[in-house]
């Protein structure tokens, strides 16, 4: 059987499972996040402080590249990582112990499969389920994450920014048209070295 989609948007809901120390940043994490895909093309946008700072990449994941994209106030930076820049920046996530498990169940109507998730994280070591879909057609998804063992489309997982444990879950699939510029870098994005760019997300824990 042919995947069900091979275009269109997944929303994920976005929870926290760690209580946040700080109330000020409690407010400014995002509730949702927006993915789209098509050709093997992903364009992922994260919005924090209530549009103040956009964190979003872009990928075609059989080029293996990652634009990564950080839009603070006025300024729009992006940076351009090959497969080794991205391994470099995978080596800095605590180390992710993946098993793959034969449970499923549904999550936003597509089948899904189970993994367990053993995250060596520095402040508290914790373990979860994950689940992923074999049903949207994305060839090698999560080739720029620590996810890249997991064959298949993330539908629900955790990552870990800024000592906050974020919480995703699909909860819409629209099997829309989506437009091949969505997938180009805007152009009032300037470039800028993948040193600079990791100093700008260093300056962004400070805020």
């Amino acid at each position: 059987m042919e995947p069900a989609v091979s275009e269109g948007v997944i929303t994920y809901d976005i929870s926290y499972p760690r209580p946040i120390e700080d109330q000020w940043m409690e407010k400014l994490m995002p509730t949702e996040m927006e993915m789209q895909f098509k050709n093997n093309n992903i364009n992922t946008e994260l919005t924090f402080g209530l549009g103040m700072i956009k964190i979003g990449y872009i990928t075609n994941t059989e080029d293996k590249q990652l634009h990564q994209m950080l839009k603070f106030m006025r300024k729009r930076n992006v940076s351009h990582r090959n497969i080794k820049e991205v391994d470099a920046l995978l080596s800095q996530v605590p180390n992710h112990k993946i098993e793959l498990l034969p449970d499923t169940k549904t999550i936003a109507g597509f089948l899904c499969h189970k993994a367990k998730v053993k995250v060596e994280s520095p402040v508290d070591p914790y373990i979860y389920d994950l689940w992923y879909t074999k049903e949207i057609k994305i060839k090698e998804p999560n080739w720029f994450t620590q996810f890249k063992s997991i064959p298949g489309v993330l539908m629900e997982y955790r990552l870990e920014k800024f000592n906050v444990i974020m919480h995703f879950t699909a909860i819409d699939v629209e099997n829309s048209e989506i437009k091949d510029i969505e997938f180009k870098v805007p152009k009032k994005y300037k470039e800028i070295s993948v040193d600079a760019m990791e100093k700008n997300f260093e300056e962004l824990k400070d805020i």
